[in-house]
């Protein structure tokens, strides 16, 4: 009777063990081996039916295998330890593991959680924290900066009585102005990015490109600069026109502040061409460039990739987030003082129509 009442107990058991939607195993911790293990860490570790393995196959850090091992020795009972771990299939996930150690049999019992998703909020919480920070400091130092200079310049104003010293300070003051209206202009851009879709419209590139160069073209000497456009749209381009036109204008009005006057003959070379499923567009100068050491950062918040910069540094991190609404991408070819070449490739939404 007591062998029958036992046994029943085990197949309870057993039962609960495999059909239960937590992942549970058992484990030798001298040798690592699985030596139990119930369908859902099979699912979770990717695992075959029959497979053999052992838990340092999973650690992608040795050093958090002793960390953890040492921890049940110690305690002989972990709960919610955090691990990365790579699964049978190459996976890559976070897991949250609570375990039993029982020295005497030298077993290990564990319970597996999968907590990427939540981790992946974490992290991406965390890098929106830092980007807030830093973008709260430099804003605020970006903002005062030309605040300050108009205040010192008005103090100027007034006890100078030479005229010509008078109209500089009025110019070198609109320049502090015109500084700041286009800090102010980005930050704009960047707020609507995140918060506004425009409806999807015909998009002549043709016409857009002109428009920007229309916008941009008196803002630097342009002597000897020659500017060259091919369009090919034998197909209507469906997209945000509002987003579009901010690429072309950040990239544009890159390639025409900073090209280079050394040059007999600056060069801005605009090649688009657009299909059914995209449109891709390059924009290549002869300017500047951008030295080595910043092309890792240029898309970055606040980061000006040219010494004679006098932006906002936040151009071509609003080109990337456009981008990333836009689901295209971008590449970049640079080198310092022979010039620059952006490829740009955006979904044409025709086919969605």
């Amino acid at each position: 009777m007591a062998d029958h009442v036992l046994m029943q107990s085990e197949d309870k058991y057993r039962n609960l063990f495999e059909n239960s939607l937590v992942a549970m195993l058992r484990a030798d911790i001298r040798s690592g081996a699985i030596l139990e293990a119930n369908a859902r860490v099979r699912e979770l570790l990717g695992l075959e039916e029959e497979q053999q393995a052992v838990l340092s196959d999973f650690f992608i850090n040795p050093e958090q295998r002793e960390e953890a091992l040492q921890l049940l020795r110690n305690r002989q009972l972990v709960e919610n330890q955090e691990l990365e771990v790579r699964t049978g299939d190459g996976r890559l996930l976070w897991i949250s593991f609570s375990a039993c150690y029982y020295p005497q049999e030298g077993m290990l019992e564990c319970v597996l959680k999968d907590i990427t998703q939540t981790k992946q909020t974490l992290l991406e919480l965390q890098k929106v924290n830092f980007e807030l920070d830093n973008f709260v400091y430099h804003a605020s130092h970006d903002l005062r900066s030309p605040l300050r200079s108009i205040l010192g310049l008005i103090n100027i104003l007034r006890i100078e009585d030479n005229e010509k010293a008078r109209a500089n300070c009025v110019d070198m003051i609109e320049g502090s102005i015109k500084r700041l209206d286009n800090l102010v202009q980005d930050l704009l851009s960047m707020s609507r990015n995140n918060r506004v879709n425009d409806a999807q419209a015909n998009v002549s590139l043709m016409n857009e490109i002109n428009y920007s160069f229309a916008n941009f073209y008196h803002v630097a000497d342009t002597k000897n600069l020659n500017i060259v456009t091919q369009v090919y749209q034998p197909v209507a381009f469906i997209s945000d026109i509002t987003r579009v036109r901010i690429i072309l204008n950040n990239l544009i009005s890159n390639a025409i502040k900073y090209r280079s006057y050394e040059r007999d003959c600056s060069f801005i070379h605009i090649d688009a061409r657009v299909s059914p499923q995209e449109a891709i567009f390059t924009i290549e100068d002869n300017g500047e460039g951008i030295p080595e050491t910043k092309l890792p950062h240029v898309f970055d918040m606040f980061v000006r990739a040219s010494e004679s910069s006098d932006g906002s540094g936040l151009g071509l991190y609003i080109v990337k987030n456009v981008l990333e609404k836009l689901h295209g991408t971008i590449e970049l070819e640079s080198q310092e003082n022979v010039g620059t070449k952006f490829t740009v490739r955006l979904p044409n939404g025709l086919h969605l129509l």
